[in-house]
């Protein structure tokens, strides 16, 4: 256990931290428009298993950015924003899964992913050995695209999300999820038999539930690790408890077992879920499939199981994911 922990404490910090600066900067214009086939871009996988692509910063760059569907504003490193001399903004408070803080602010006039370019971004200024790359790509980035992550390949796919291609796998997985405070958040989920609010966090190493989800686990009786540290992408700390409970379910799929770091983080109360069983679900379970596609616009996550994932026998789903 102390063998991990020390992984993701030196490593990621960011790893199992929320972004949210609470006021709002300017919006997101859309730049150039991804071609309907949709777009490939090449990946790294970071220190601590997250997926980072290539990002430039007016024409400068390309800069290693992870894709972070746990944070509602893109995030610049310290290092990045210096060299390029971004202008400041007027500082704000910041949530991460650790706490609130204060945190500069910098005006970020262009930024593109791939073919796709993002215009007067305002972004958290954060340390880079916190945050483990040279910055976050989050929400503000990212609800007009369909993100697909391929475990397989090694590719994340930016795709059009009005463009349907018909293709279906019966290994894969839909889930429609609700809006609120631009996460999504779906229901079709369960833990031990204990129904779960879960937020799909692809900053995150490891995946983060709620302490209201840990007592109904102990109710049924599993069994849970030791007291640890975790660090957040501000460079706070929280104290955690890891555990590993047995049927962990998303719909048709089954697997034997989930590990989970269970901690009252202020995101589950900003989000109204701090009295529901939730799970803030990070790159450790979504390693488990060979695909997760996030459709923002339509508001469904699909999950393409491995060939040897137990299914319930239930009819299988659209499918647009690549199989």
């Amino acid at each position: 256990m102390s063998a991990f922990l020390n992984t993701i404490t030196t490593a990621l910090a960011s790893a199992i931290a929320l972004a949210y600066p609470l006021p709002f900067g300017q919006p997101v214009e859309p730049g150039n428009r991804i071609n309907p086939d949709g777009e490939i871009v090449d990946l790294d996988e970071d220190r601590a298993e997250r997926m980072t692509v290539p990002v430039n910063i007016e024409g400068k760059g390309p800069f290693s950015f992870v894709i972070d569907t746990g944070a509602e504003r893109t995030v610049i490193s310290r290092r990045i924003a210096d060299r390029l001399a971004l202008e400041g903004e007027e500082p704000a408070e910041l949530m991460s899964i650790a706490g609130t803080s204060t945190v500069d602010m910098v005006y970020v006039p262009s930024l593109t992913l791939g073919q796709k370019s993002y215009n007067g971004l305002i972004s958290p200024v954060l340390a880079a050995r916190h945050i483990g790359a040279d910055g976050m790509l989050g929400l503000d980035g990212l609800q007009d695209q369909r993100i697909l992550f391929d475990f397989v390949l090694n590719q994340i796919f930016i795709e059009d999300a009005d463009q349907d291609d018909g293709r279906r796998s019966s290994r894969e997985i839909v889930v429609t999820a609700k809006r609120r405070s631009g996460q999504l958040i779906f229901t079709d989920a369960t833990i031990s038999g204990v129904k779960v609010n879960v937020i799909v966090d692809t900053g995150a190493q490891v995946s983060i539930a709620n302490t209201i989800l840990q007592k109904r686990l102990i109710r049924r009786a599993k069994e849970l690790g030791d007291d640890n540290l975790l660090i957040a992408v501000t460079g706070q700390t929280l104290g955690v408890e890891f555990g590993r409970a047995r049927d962990f379910r998303i719909g048709r799929a089954r697997f034997e077992s989930l590990s989970v770091a269970f901690a009252d983080a202020p995101p589950f109360e900003r989000f109204g879920l701090a009295n529901k069983p939730t799970l803030l679900m990070g790159m450790d379970v979504l390693r488990k499939f060979d695909q997760v596609a996030i459709d923002f616009p339509n508001r469904k996550i699909h999950f393409l199981t491995p060939k040897n994932a137990r299914l319930h026998i239930d009819e299988p789903q659209n499918s647009r994911i690549r199989s």
